[in-house]
């Protein structure tokens, strides 16, 4: 730390030579930059030669050393203040330790002394400069690292993570312009698939993290003038725009930069899909997550309706004409479905889809909608356990389920539709879990002689669950995990005492049960008589 600068302030010469001559200055890391004979040639000091450290005399003409450190403090809260007082003056002096002075030193001035009220005074400051920078750091680190924290808040915010006085405190952590108690909030997402060329030195992913990059820029900069839209890339790596405030033109927005970014992605040479999905308006502070989720579904109607669309969900709900309740999914009830298909549960699945079908449809348009909603969650299934083709989205099928006219030939379209995808990843995990026990048996066959080989054990070297290894051997085998590998070592024991001489303890020991008295007792009960008899019979 570079030097710290000292103001010297006494009406008489000798005492401020003194506390000059006192102490080596700088090598306490301090200077004395200045003296003074009064208060009001301090005060112009202080102001010239800003200060770390003041040296004070109480008693001083027309203005005195406590007086003259209540005016320091008061402009200048961060200057330390050090009261020269004498044996008289010194519980006056104590008495205005309020006014924030640092230290006192009594007459006559002692080297030593003057040592330790440096000494304190450097720490001091040097502690509080540490925070001071540190605190400046942090807040740095703060404004450059804001941008990525204020995306992660929106994020939660769509997803409907935060509780709305969460919602409330990062509103104006971050600057977004929410004034009212119901704000109103709108959602279009920007969805860009591009096919890029491979480049040398540059890898697919790095290239599609730049475009994705190049494209938010644009509709940022589209957008730069406009304090009420928030524009985020999601977490499925979509732009979203989120527009904070009431906006009739948000569609014709978007059908412009749609035209804007496909015109831009053709320009660099690359065959690129636009699509945006738009939602409707919403009040409240958790009416964002519904406005997300429904321009979540519009673009996930480009499946029916085709890419480089501007699709609104308006547009998809059509309500009938005498007023009856519009089409809304059940969230809760989708998300089971599509957990009942990705684990291979056909009839739960069903059962759940019959729930959805439930819904008071009064027109065509309304179960067709319901039917995009199964659909899409088939679908989203089937990528999680990473099926592709015709097996799992017959195009032809699909188009059957869309077209339907009539609501029972629908329910039996997407049963079909719905039984066909669990019966295929039912068939899979089957698979899987068959490949798995083989394996097991192979590594339990290889490592039986290792006594600490458990349940446990062999979970954790599969990188599954001890509780689902267990029920996968008793569904494979009929056996629990135990009686499997007790009867596997009871038969390699078997073996040994046919074809060797080994006594009964090494054979034990062979098989991975080192407790003579146990393995006995193991072999007895699984066939029927002890070892020497077993021996005896056999010779």
């Amino acid at each position: 730390m570079e030097l710290l600068n000292v103001l010297i302030v006494d009406d008489e010469y000798l005492i401020r030579n003194l506390l000059r001559m006192r102490i080596d200055w700088q090598q306490q890391g301090m200077q004395i930059v200045g003296e003074a004979a009064d208060a009001a040639e301090a005060l112009e000091q202080v102001e010239l030669l800003h200060p770390d450290i003041v040296f004070t005399d109480i008693y001083m003409p027309k203005v005195d050393g406590i007086e003259l450190s209540e005016r320091i403090l008061e402009r200048y809260p961060n200057i330390r203040i050090v009261v020269v007082t004498g044996h008289d003056e010194f519980e006056y002096a104590r008495q205005s330790v309020k006014l924030g002075i640092s230290d006192f030193i009594l007459k006559p001035i002692r080297a030593s002394e003057l040592l330790q009220v440096t000494a304190k005074l450097r720490a001091g400051i040097e502690q509080e400069r540490g925070r001071a920078y540190e605190l400046a750091k942090l807040r740095e680190d703060m404004k450059r690292s804001l941008p990525y924290l204020k995306e992660r808040f929106v994020n939660q915010w769509l997803h409907g993570l935060l509780h709305e006085n969460e919602v409330k405190d990062q509103v104006h952590l971050y600057g977004i312009p929410i004034t009212a108690n119901k704000p109103q909030s709108r959602i279009a997402i920007i969805e860009v698939e591009a096919a890029i060329p491979l480049q040398a030195g540059t890898s697919t992913e790095e290239a599609q993290i730049l475009l994705r990059m190049e494209v938010l820029k644009r509709v940022q900069a589209y957008y730069q003038q406009d304090l009420y839209k928030i524009i985020i890339m999601d977490t499925n790596n979509r732009i979203v725009i989120l527009a904070i405030s009431p906006d009739a033109g948000l569609t014709e927005q978007v059908e412009q930069l749609q035209e804007e970014l496909r015109h831009l992605l053709k320009a660099g040479g690359f065959e690129a899909d636009v699509t945006v999905g738009v939602g409707q308006m919403y009040s409240g502070w958790e009416g964002v997550c519904m406005a997300y989720r429904e321009a979540c579904r519009a673009l996930d109607y480009q499946t029916f309706a085709g890419k480089n669309q501007v699709i609104c969900f308006e547009d998809l709900v059509i309500e009938s004409h005498n007023g009856s309740q519009p089409y809304r999914s059940d969230t809760s009830l989708l998300q089971q479905l599509q957990f009942c298909v990705s684990v291979g549960a056909g009839e739960e699945a069903v059962s759940v889809l019959n729930k959805i079908l439930t819904f008071p449809f009064t027109n065509v348009a309304q179960f067709r909608m319901a039917a995009m909603d199964v659909i899409t969650e088939c679908q989203r299934a089937a990528m999680e356990q990473q099926l592709e083709g015709e097996q799992v989205f017959n195009k032809e099928a699909v188009a059957l389920m869309l077209m339907a006219d009539h609501l029972p030939e629908l329910k039996l379209l997407l049963e079909q539709h719905v039984r066909t995808i669990t019966d295929v990843i039912q068939a899979k995990r089957q698979a899987r879990e068959g490949n798995l026990i083989d394996q097991v048996k192979a590594y339990l066959e290889e490592q039986m002689g290792n006594a600490d080989v458990g349940l446990s054990s062999t979970a954790a070297a599969f990188y599954v669950s001890p509780g689902h290894l267990g029920r996968l051997m008793k569904k494979e085998t009929g056996q629990t995990f135990v009686e499997y590998l007790t009867q596997l070592r009871m038969k390699k024991a078997e073996s040994l005492l046919k074809q060797t001489d080994l006594k009964g303890y090494e054979i034990g020991e062979q098989v991975g049960i080192p407790d003579p008295h146990y393995f006995s007792v193991l072999f007895k009960k699984q066939f029927g008589r002890s070892m020497n008899e077993y021996r005896n019979v056999r010779s």
